[in-house]
């Protein structure tokens, strides 16, 4: 009787130098390789890699069963390929959402504290007091109630926003005060001093906020998106800064990644560009370690996995 073959897994690590024998220690019995693309892999385990590449890769896997993901949402491309192959796909859903909520807070207390144009004033050499504003009493919307959009509406709320969500299921959130569906939009953007988009990119939310959204904004409003970038129409984001019709606009996240330099989002008043870093931080690896291990151990003991993604929704 022979035995039987060894479960193969394709890591992709990144620059996770560490993380190869972390998954030995608990997959032992795998075949872990972390280069080549021959077909053949029973699952992959993605911890950071090219979002194309990866699609790539899974489209030459015709008998993989298990793909897991560090990412919060699952990239267009991958969704695409795997939709209707019967692959488990899972995802690092509830690992992301404090680092973000950190992100988004802190970019709103920059704006309405004038913090960029302290900073300009410290680096010119001029003392140049002003009035800032405080966040209590502001209404912010969040775009997206998953683990991004409910940890950033808890820490809004701690900070005193009144935080209101715009969501595609039915029912109300505990985290923010009112839920809205898609097709009371207009009343959703029409009430907001700032606008967190935190959704994942599907089918329904590209370019969901285009021209006219934007438009419904009240004047001076504020965009942040931590989301995905092709969800904002950036052509219209662009027109709606050098218009002053948003007095600013806070990135992470771009139709194109990294923003290429001659993109004029670069240099617009009342913009500030991170490179897609806002869950970046020592404890989101941590807990996207913990969650991997586990999903391993569910695995290959045959329980159900953490954060399956339903293909046909996108998340």
């Amino acid at each position: 009787m022979t035995a039987a073959a060894p479960v193969r897994v394709r890591l992709f690590p990144g620059d996770a130098g560490h993380l190869p024998a972390r998954v030995r220690q608990v997959w032992p019995d795998a075949e872990i390789q972390v280069s080549g693309y021959d077909d053949g892999f029973d699952a992959v385990l993605v911890w950071d890699a090219d979002e194309a590449e990866t699609a790539r890769f899974a489209a030459g896997q015709t008998g993989l069963r298990w793909l897991h993901t560090k990412a919060s949402g699952i990239p267009v491309q991958l969704a695409s390929v795997l939709r209707g192959r019967g692959t488990l796909v899972t995802n690092g859903a509830g690992t992301h959402g404090l680092a973000v909520a950190e992100h988004v807070a802190s970019l709103l207390l920059a704006h309405y504290r004038a913090l960029p144009t302290l900073l300009d004033a410290q680096r010119a050499g001029r003392w140049k007091p002003l009035v800032a504003r405080e966040i209590r009493g502001r209404t912010v919307g969040v775009i997206g109630l998953g683990d991004l959009g409910r940890s950033t509406a808890r820490l809004l709320t701690a900070l005193g926003a009144v935080v209101v969500g715009l969501r595609r299921g039915p029912g109300e959130v505990p985290e923010v005060e009112r839920t809205y569906r898609a097709d009371r939009l207009a009343e959703f953007l029409g009430q907001l001093d700032a606008l967190v988009i935190a959704a994942p990119l599907t089918a329904r939310t590209r370019s969901m906020i285009g021209e006219r959204e934007l438009a419904l904004l009240p004047a001076g409003a504020y965009l942040v998106n931590v989301g995905r970038g092709p969800i904002v129409r950036e052509d219209a984001l662009v027109g709606a800064l050098e218009s002053g019709h948003l007095a600013g606009a806070a990135l992470d996240v771009f139709a194109e990644e990294p923003l290429p330099s001659a993109s004029r989002l670069w240099s617009l008043p009342g913009t500030v560009i991170t490179p897609h870093c806002a869950d970046s931080t020592e404890e989101t690896d941590q807990r996207c370690l913990d969650l991997l291990l586990e999903q391993i151990r569910r695995y290959r003991s045959g329980r159900r996995p953490h954060n399956v993604v339903d293909l046909a929704r996108g998340y």
